[in-house]
């Protein structure tokens, strides 16, 4: 007999058949035999090799011995019944190995009877699983931090069926749209509990998506709970094909975002109210200013006040449309810009579109208002013909734009600067944390802005 398969009493066929004890020595399943009581009486290699032990060791020590204590309560009733009535049974248990480790095993557990029928062993072939118990405890866990994370950001996986009309539903789904978790809900139950305006939406975007080629849409809808509070859910979803390339199925993900919406709600209501006393504000300071130089013979100054308060609630206005998010340059320049070049024929803008934080852009507008003021009365805004070219670049993480002013009266450096000008160079530098440079160039006066660029800057084409 080979050595992986001794002659000793329980194995009583092996001396009269070689062939038998080589599969049993050379089987790819670690198999073991043990008597009535549990004790080792036979092993191959592959059953060494598993558990991590000698034959001889394992001669010496029972199944019991070397079963994980947590299998012991299942594995022992079954082995007693198959000593007691010959029932083969099959098991998935760990083996403890010497080093600490343990090796999951499928054990397909039969009794050897001798020729009179009464049982003298129990033969055990055990295959390791324990790639595939770790495979299954990954995925437990990762279905576990699947399930904490959507219960904990409200949502919910949904799969539609398209040919069959039918929406397969999760326990999350349900508790998320307000239904029995194990309840089988109709697609058209779910559709009636949509508003109605949203779901004629979230229809025509699905079709657009479709036609477009595009895999994916989303839409935001209110949904109606059985007790009648209103939801707000975020819909996203992906088409999925079949072999013949048709669209039969859509899965998404519906995400409860009602906290959000009455958060947006909420500080739409603040920022209206802050526009509104920030207007009145501004309202009260051009009375009092015009009251103030009611009794003054220097117009010119009244109405150099008024236009610079005109400035501040123009850009105001514009982030007010916002809602005090970053502004376009461009809305910028055009906002400030609009009294002196109504037609927009007199300035021409070049540059990369760029959304600028909101002190960047009150300032930028009251420097273009400065600049349009002075162009208007003594420069290329003066005449019929002249013309203003903006131009703006990022470079090095710097902003640099330039005012150049063409056709209009030949221009001179002043002998003092007025308010406008140290303004620009000094206050409105100040509050851009760069530099502001004033050339009056024959031709026609020259600003150029440089700045830093901030990291909440968005800078498209």
């Amino acid at each position: 007999m080979a050595s992986t398969a001794d002659s000793r009493p329980g194995w009583p066929a092996a001396e009269q058949d070689a062939e038998l004890a080589a599969i049993f020595a050379q089987t790819a399943a670690g198999l073991a035999q043990v008597d009535l009581t549990g004790r080792f009486t036979l092993v191959n290699d592959r059953f060494c090799e598993m558990v991590g032990r000698s034959r001889s060791e394992l001669l010496a020590i029972t199944m019991q011995s070397i079963t994980h204590p947590d299998h012991l309560a299942d594995n022992v009733p079954l082995f007693e019944a198959a000593v007691r009535d010959g029932t083969p049974y099959r098991i998935e248990k760990r083996y403890l190995r010497p080093d600490g480790s343990i090796i999951w095993v499928d054990n397909s557990v039969s009794v050897i009877r001798k020729p009179d029928g009464s049982p003298f062993g129990v033969l055990a072939a055990s295959i390791d699983i324990t790639h595939s118990k770790a495979v299954e405890e990954a995925l437990r866990a990762s279905e576990l931090r699947l399930r904490l994370a959507m219960d904990a950001g409200r949502m919910a996986v949904w799969e539609y069926d398209i040919r069959a009309g039918r929406i397969h539903h999760s326990s999350d789904l349900n508790r998320l749209l307000g239904f029995v978790e194990t309840r089988d809900v109709a697609y058209d139950e779910f559709r009636a509990r949509i508003d109605p305006d949203d779901l004629d939406r979230l229809s025509r975007t699905a079709v657009a998506s479709l036609k477009a080629g595009e895999p994916h849409f989303q839409a935001e809808v209110r949904y109606r709970l059985s007790r009648g509070e209103v939801r707000w859910l975020l819909v996203s979803a992906e088409f999925q094909r079949s072999s013949g390339r048709a669209v039969d199925r859509v899965i998404g993900v519906a995400l409860d975002i009602t906290d959000r919406k009455r958060d947006e709600e909420h500080q739409r209501l603040l920022l209206h109210e802050l526009n509104h006393r920030v207007k009145n504000t501004l309202a009260v300071v051009q009375a009092l200013a015009h009251q103030s130089f009611a009794g003054s013979r220097d117009r010119a100054r009244r109405e150099a006040f008024e236009g610079r308060l005109a400035a501040l609630a123009a850009a105001h206005n514009l982030l007010t449309r916002e809602s005090w998010e970053p502004a376009s340059i461009i809305e910028v320049i055009r906002s400030a810009a609009a009294a002196c070049d109504p037609n927009r024929r007199r300035l021409q803008l070049r540059g990369p579109d760029i959304r600028v934080p909101p002190k960047m852009a009150v300032t930028l507008a009251l420097a273009v208002h400065e600049l349009c003021t002075n162009a208007v009365k003594y420069g290329a805004l003066s005449n019929d013909s002249g013309q203003v070219a903006i131009s703006w670049k990022i470079d090095d993480g710097r902003l640099r734009l330039v005012w150049t002013e063409t056709g209009g009266p030949r221009v001179a450096p002043p002998r003092r600067r007025g308010f406008g000008s140290m303004m620009l160079e000094r206050a409105l530098a100040s509050e851009l944390v760069g530099s502001v440079k004033l050339d009056f160039a024959p031709a026609g006066l020259c600003c150029t802005i440089d700045a830093p660029v901030a990291k909440d800057w968005f800078i498209g084409s």
